[in-house]
């Protein structure tokens, strides 16, 4: 069966910090404008300086959070105790959620015995209005690693060895403290979601990147996937879009 393709929005900002100013504005306005809506969050270092322009905004502006919900993508599974600061309910609450109006009641993040339960709760709750992403370096969206499927849903998955590599940098460069396994929504919870925000920053990304940008979806690149959906926006500091061969059409 052939996939109907769409073309999505780039932004290219002039720096880092910028192309996360253009994706946290874009979470706020969804945020503003459906206050009782579904936030869908990723974690890593590509979204801290999103949430932490969230939260500015929210002190200076009193933006209310109180009854917005959020779906994070994933979690680790078997974490160690001395790195229990690692986990994603850890860096979600000490990045953003302690710092705005949420009622934590309201955050979710998928549960490794009864994951496809998620898929369940996002549908009770309406869906979701938005999800932001990014991009590893093999391409991979959550921890929806190359080759997985297009009709994936949240599941426990075996993390590559090179994504262990890349996130060894938050356990003091030891990949023997990495998890190996984690829970994730699938490449069809994210793309049921409204509305996707992709913010790539970094020159490392820019072979991703540059296979999104064919518009020709590869399972091999995941984050190609995403020109299944009808509303992305991409965010890119200009660095990473010239590096991966970016010519505004």
């Amino acid at each position: 069966m052939k996939l109907t393709t769409y073309p999505y929005k780039v932004f290219v900002c002039k720096d880092e910090k910028t192309a996360a100013i253009g994706a946290a504005k874009a979470l706020i306005k969804i945020v503003k404008s459906k206050p009782r809506g579904c936030l869908g969050l990723a974690t890593g270092g590509t979204a801290v300086p999103v949430y932490e322009e969230m939260v500015r905004e929210c002190k200076q502006n009193k933006t209310n959070y109180h009854d917005i919900k959020t779906f994070n993508l994933d979690e680790y599974i078997g974490l160690n105790p001395l790195y229990i600061h690692e986990g994603y309910r850890a860096f979600m609450n000490f990045r953003l959620f302690s710092q705005i109006n949420i009622q934590m009641k309201n955050t979710h993040f998928p549960d490794p015995k009864h994951p496809s339960a998620y898929e369940t709760l996002i549908k009770k709750n309406g869906g979701l209005d938005v999800q932001i992403i990014s991009l590893g370096h093999n391409g991979h969206i959550a921890y929806n690693e190359p080759g997985s499927s297009l009709d994936s849903i949240t599941r426990v998955i075996t993390l590559t060895k090179s994504t262990i590599k890349a996130n060894s940098r938050f356990f003091e460069g030891n990949q023997n403290m990495v998890p190996r396994k984690g829970v994730s929504m699938g490449m069809k919870s994210i793309l049921d979601a409204r509305k996707i925000i992709v913010i790539v920053t970094g020159v490392g990304k820019a072979e991703a990147l540059k296979h999104m940008f064919k518009n020709k979806y590869d399972p091999q690149w995941p984050c190609s996937a995403v020109i299944f959906h009808k509303d992305v926006e991409v965010y890119v500091d200009a660095k990473t879009a010239k590096a991966a061969g970016y010519k505004k059409a």
